[in-house]
């Protein structure tokens, strides 16, 4: 599917498999066409860089994952232009969905980033944009968390039809967890990672067949060689903001990059 289809069919069939890896169904009404919620003179347009290869230091064991699958792949798009860059300059299409809006309203922009909210006494909101659905792919960004407040978590979710979905969520308590699968068959693996506020998070995540790898602050995180049942179908991309406590929580999200492996010929 291509970003000149019909945009509701998009929201809907995402909202529809996000609500697998929750068990808590949004029921959104249809789309209409969004104004945008914040106009911000744009920062500088800055350049997009790909993902470093990491370099380990001498004698560490490294995963076999890592130089079998991962690095024979960042090595293909480290000089390769993007198949999709945003800096947010401006709003390329970005949708801002929570329970109880009417109608999707335009993500919010503020100095050269893009800012998923979460109001007071929501526990769920998600940005989405047809444009980065992809079958076989690699996705970078930034993300950092603008309240301390450790309960609060980004999720970035990955749903295919008709029920399966894979979700990494990063919480502001240093705490990380990989979920995968259908609803009625949902596995998980967790750990923590090194977060040191306000510093930005470079998040990498490589999806190619059915397996998938993260990378966070650059030094791989988590794989699975198993992640997707159906690689054939593209994944319906959101990210998602959830809150426990009930105050306000803000994220913010900068310099995305998505590199479409199938546009690659002869990848390793």
């Amino acid at each position: 599917m291509r970003p000149n289809k019909v945009l509701l069919f998009f929201a809907a069939l995402n909202l529809f498999a996000a609500a697998c890896i929750t068990g808590n169904p949004l029921q959104p009404t249809p789309a209409a066409a969004p104004t945008e919620a914040l106009t911000i003179t744009p920062s500088p347009t800055r350049t997009a860089i790909p993902p470093p290869l990491p370099a380990y230091p001498t004698g560490e064991s490294i995963p076999l994952w890592v130089t079998d699958f991962a690095d024979p792949i960042l090595a293909e798009v480290a000089d390769r232009k993007p198949d999709f860059e945003d800096d947010f300059s401006r709003n390329r299409g970005w949708l801002n969905m929570m329970p109880g809006l009417v109608w999707p309203l335009y993500a919010e922009r503020y100095d050269g980033m893009l800012f998923l909210r979460l109001p007071e006494g929501t526990k769920d909101s998600i940005l989405y944009n047809s444009r980065i659905n992809r079958r076989n792919f690699v996705l970078t960004l930034e993300f950092r968390f603008v309240h301390n407040q450790p309960d609060d978590a980004v999720r970035f979710q990955f749903s295919q039809p008709p029920d399966q979905s894979i979700a990494f969520d990063f919480s502001n308590n240093r705490n990380w967890k990989f979920q995968w699968g259908s609803e009625n068959n949902l596995q998980s693996t967790a750990g923590i990672y090194d977060h040191f506020p306000p510093e930005r998070i470079p998040l990498t995540i490589i999806m190619n067949g059915t397996q998938c790898a993260v990378y966070l602050n650059n030094d791989p995180l988590t794989y699975l060689s198993n992640c997707r049942i159906n690689p054939l179908h593209e994944s319906a991309v959101t990210f998602r903001l959830l809150g426990d406590n009930g105050s306000d929580v803000t994220a913010n999200f900068d310099n995305l990059n998505l590199w479409d492996l199938d546009n690659i010929p002869n990848l390793p």
